[in-house]
């Protein structure tokens, strides 16, 4: 199997975990804050990180000089990104923001080619905005509606996270040729772990019930919820699109997110048997067109 095989295969699975995601994620809400969840999973990651280490299972060697040119894609993602998301749903819709999040691909491919001189044919971009149509058409059904109604802040706020995956996206492929997708990802764990934690601390101690952290994980299912989120969608996640981004290009990677939007339709409908729609098949057949179009055509 070809490195080029391999970086699609990751691509696929990078964008079925975080598909996946959003169903442990509801399930983790039902029992605590996002800022909460987001402290758990982190410490999860890391923890099994160290246990990697200490068991020789993988090898990080990183230098204090090494830390600190990581560092600026752990500011972006996982800290901006999640920051921003959490505070402009306080304002808009989970669909308004969902619109809002398929602008990744377009933004990432602006930025790639300015900064990375990526390029891409007119076609490739025809079938890009095809996917992204595809997510738009989606959440428009499910009653997304940018009116006067629509906080400004929010709007805001929500570019804001937008903007920060896709400058993610860009460093991935910058200082993937760098370092290796572990030493990447071990820096942007670490980061989490140390500032979501601090953050989720500090604000039950303000609130004078420190036990409010532990709670949570006395219940099966949140435990089982964040050990998905901990291991798969933090540590597996960031390995994989580090992989397949330096191998693809951030531009081409960053459309096989948009994959992510059918996965949860499908996951919805499994496990939380939530209906399945005649526009969600629409959708989801311009996403998947749009992500077969734009790899095809690239691999010609």
């Amino acid at each position: 199997m070809n490195e080029k095989t391999k970086a699609y295969l990751a691509a696929l699975a990078f964008s079925t975990i975080i598909g996946f995601s959003f169903l442990f994620t509801k399930v983790a809400l039902g029992f605590a804050s996002p800022l909460t969840n987001l402290a758990h999973r982190y410490t999860v990651a890391a923890l099994v990180l160290f246990i990697l280490q200490q068991t020789k299972v993988i090898q990080v060697k990183l230098t204090k000089e090494d830390i600190l040119s990581i560092l600026p894609m752990s500011f972006f993602y996982p800290l901006l990104f999640f920051m921003f998301q959490s505070f402009a749903l306080q304002y808009i819709s989970s669909s308004e923001a969902g619109i809002l999040q398929a602008l990744v691909p377009i933004i990432t491919l602006i930025l790639a080619s300015l900064f990375l001189k990526e390029k891409t044919t007119l076609i490739q971009k025809f079938f890009l905005f095809l996917s992204v149509a595809g997510v738009v058409y989606i959440f428009l059904n499910k009653g997304a509606n940018f009116g006067v109604e629509t906080g400004i802040l929010g709007f805001i706020l929500m570019l804001g996270s937008v903007f920060s995956n896709a400058i993610n996206n860009i460093l991935s492929k910058y200082k993937g040729g760098q370092y290796r997708a572990i030493d990447l990802t071990v820096v942007v764990i670490l980061v989490g772990f140390l500032v979501f934690n601090s953050l989720n601390l500090v604000t039950h101690f303000l609130s004078g019930n420190l036990m409010a952290y532990f709670e949570p994980l006395g219940h099966l299912s949140y435990l089982f919820s964040i050990l998905y989120l901990g291991i798969l969608a933090s540590i597996v996640t960031a390995s994989l699109s580090i992989y397949a981004i330096v191998r693809l290009g951030a531009s081409t990677v960053s459309v096989f997110g948009n994959l992510g939007t059918v996965l949860t339709i499908i996951a919805g409908s499994v496990f939380l048997h939530e209906p399945i729609y005649t526009y969600h098949l629409i959708g989801a057949s311009l996403i998947i067109g749009g992500i077969l179009g734009m790899n095809l055509i690239r691999s010609k």
